[in-house]
């Protein structure tokens, strides 16, 4: 019997701002689409333009579905405590942050300069460093094991940080 984790710590992310891009992005995609399919006059859309688009549309709407919910959380279950992040309706994407894996976790006050702009930025497998970005302001920052470096913007990263008692 696997038994459930208690949610020590949890809030929703306000992500409206990156919604809204994401959908905007596809309108643009889906006006695209309409305006290669009038310029084919008939012959309908070229298939390189019809398989770019589809694609691309695919990538915008996953990315539009999970910007919709993000959970920033911290439970404690038989394996420890951790950090979770739940990207879209039931966690459809996330990830998960060990609190043997984190080195130390503080409070930072960013600007969206510094975090790289809004939306998820770069790649802890890649460049040892990314963000989870909704607004400028408040970030907990986490050090991870093997230099890397995560930040997320919420509104009471102190909290975090006790939760995850770093």
């Amino acid at each position: 019997m696997v038994a459930t984790p208690t949610v020590l710590l949890e809030q929703r992310l306000r992500s409206t701002s990156v919604t809204i891009v994401l959908g905007v992005a596809i309108a643009v995609f889906v006006a695209t689409a309409l305006i290669v399919a009038d310029i084919g006059s008939g012959q309908g859309i070229p298939p390189l333009a019809a398989a770019v688009l589809s694609v691309g549309f695919v990538v915008v709407f996953f990315c539009f579905l999970v910007s919709i919910r993000v959970v920033v959380r911290v439970v404690e279950d038989a394996s420890g405590r951790r950090l979770e992040i739940l990207y879209g309706p039931g966690g459809l994407v996330h990830q998960k942050f060990a609190r043997g894996e984190i080195e130390s976790a503080t409070a930072e006050n960013l600007t969206l300069m510094q975090m790289g702009g809004l939306g998820y930025r770069g790649s802890l497998r890649l460049f040892h460093r990314a963000a989870l970005v909704t607004r400028r302001g408040e970030a907990l920052s986490l050090n991870l094991r093997g230099n890397r470096h995560f930040f997320v913007t919420v509104d009471t990263p102190l909290n975090f940080v006790e939760a995850l008692g770093r």
